[in-house]
């Protein structure tokens, strides 16, 4: 008898033992261990470099990706332990430095600029794009300029008089904006500042002579030296300031338009999704943020004389705004 039950329990255990390593062997080619194969490159540890690294995984999470698909790091964790050599399908340069490091150390693996200024991408592209055959592609953090007038048409419709100033980046999109206002049946009053120019006496008879006022984008140091000096003329000249950041409308800018770290992530996560799953090629040509934040000030609105819609109105009339653009081909 005791016999018996031995054999059985030898049976038993050799059986299970059996389909141990049957579904071993499955689970080895059903879910290969391997490394992650997207890199996600910070430019550095700033909250929003995090968040927008955040909210790519979590879109691609929802839509079907593993986060284990991904690794997160620093330049500075990259560097130290040689990241950017290793084998990837894709890197996601979040920001500016991690751009020119990716640049740098890697030639071969598709890499997707996101948190980049438009002018900084335009300048990696010229220098590096031609001389491989490495895809580059970006989600500017630049706004198109289109979404400024449109913001600044719906917030004041009937200025007839647009006021900006151009620097040694944005001077570049002079036609551009120009053609723009003319669509509108706008006059746009314009001057050059240099970074030795003296930005009040370039400022001034700008602003005096404007219904309201767009702040466009520079670089970063002439952006922070003349934003105080448009706030302050804009205010004491009762002209409306429109800007580009949640900063610009809480320093007294009427009203900004820009796109945040949880934007940019979340299109750059619906790119790449697409891109791995569809085989859309989309993800290669450079474009503006698909999503973007519209902030207001009633404050400054109410020292202006101005009634601001309600933030749900602003946002539908916006986007009508948007979709009219997009069927008449002007669509950036």
């Amino acid at each position: 008898m005791d016999g018996t039950n031995n054999k059985t329990g030898w049976r038993q255990q050799h059986t299970h033992g059996l389909m141990s390593w049957v579904l071993f062997v499955f689970l080895l080619f059903i879910c290969p261990l391997s490394q992650a194969s997207i890199l996600l490159l910070l430019s550095g540890e700033n909250s929003y470099y995090r968040e927008t690294a955040e909210s790519l995984q979590k879109t691609t999470s929802t839509l079907g990706i593993s986060p284990d698909n991904f690794e997160i790091v620093t330049i500075g964790e990259a560097q130290q332990a040689n990241t950017l050599n290793k084998p990837y399908e894709l890197i996601v340069a979040i920001g500016s430095s991690a751009a020119r490091e990716s640049l740098l150390q890697n030639s071969n693996t598709p890499l997707l600029n996101i948190f980049t200024p438009k002018n900084a991408f335009d300048a990696i592209e010229l220098s590096t794009v031609h001389e491989t055959n490495r895809k580059i592609s970006a989600i500017y953090l630049d706004q198109p300029l289109s979404r400024l007038i449109t913001l600044s048409c719906l917030l004041k419709p009937e200025a007839r008089n647009f006021g900006t100033i151009f620097g040694p980046v944005s001077q570049s999109s002079q036609s551009e904006i120009e053609a723009l206002t003319n669509e509108n049946g706008i006059q746009l009053n314009h001057a050059f500042l240099a970074e030795d120019n003296n930005p009040v006496a370039v400022l001034k008879p700008i602003v005096s002579k404007s219904d309201l006022f767009i702040a466009i984008p520079d670089h970063a140091i002439l952006n922070r030296a003349i934003a105080k000096w448009i706030l302050y003329m804009g205010f004491q000249q009762k002209v409306p300031v429109i800007g580009f950041s949640k900063a610009y409308t809480n320093a007294g800018a009427l009203a900004s338009v820009f796109s945040s770290p949880e934007g940019i992530g979340k299109h750059a996560g619906e790119l790449i999704f697409d891109w791995l799953e569809n085989s859309n090629q989309a993800i290669w040509n450079p474009q503006y943020p698909r999503y973007y934040t519209l902030s207001t000030n009633p404050a400054v609105a109410r020292s202006l004389g101005i009634s601001l819609p309600s933030e749900r109105e602003l946002y539908e009339k916006f986007q009508e705004q948007e979709l009219k653009q997009k069927a008449h081909g002007n669509d950036q």
